[in-house]
């Protein structure tokens, strides 16, 4: 499963305060993978800088009793790698729907088949994801929900007449 969004209100830091239930977080004892983690849970995953991945990269591979540890640091650089990839795909699709219909809504039309398709394709795989994470994950879904789920909303509004699906699609 798989940092940097200069539209954020924090993006003088690069970081967004991470604020969690201590209790449902996977238990960690290695300092070095902890800080990773924490780094990585608090960081946006938009773009993800190179130094916080050299970090998750070398407390995902270095030598540790912590072997539990760095399974959920490895869960959660996966997810934060792959929620960097979908933003990509959902901002390029938020674009074609722009420039399909105008900035103002001047060209409102129906959507041509090929971006219905995927704009359909990308809530399919959005939920898919969601439903993959086990009851111990929840705050990594939750974590996904809030880097995701954003931007999937700036598609459902750009789109009428979809699907009371979506009404699943939130953010936090």
């Amino acid at each position: 499963r798989g940092l940097h969004n200069g539209n954020n209100a924090f993006s003088w830091n690069s970081r967004r305060m991470f604020s969690s239930n201590e209790k449902h977080l996977p238990a960690i004892s290695d300092p070095k993978i902890e800080t990773a983690f924490k780094d990585l849970m608090a960081a946006s995953w938009n773009e993800l800088p190179g130094s916080l991945v050299e970090e998750a990269k070398k407390a995902v591979s270095m030598a540790t009793d912590d072997k539990a540890g760095q399974e959920a640091l490895e869960n959660v650089f996966r997810a934060a790698e792959a929620c960097e990839e979908f933003s990509g795909v959902l901002v390029t699709l938020r674009m074609a729907l722009d420039d399909l219909c105008g900035l103002t809504g001047e060209n409102v039309g129906p959507l041509p088949g090929y971006l219905e398709e995927a704009v359909k394709s990308a809530y399919s795989r959005y939920m898919t994801y969601l439903e993959s994470f086990g009851p111990e994950e929840h705050y990594l879904r939750k974590k996904v929900e809030s880097e995701l789920g954003t931007k999937m909303i700036h598609l459902k509004m750009r789109c009428s007449g979809i699907g009371s699906e979506w009404g699943k699609v939130c953010f936090y």
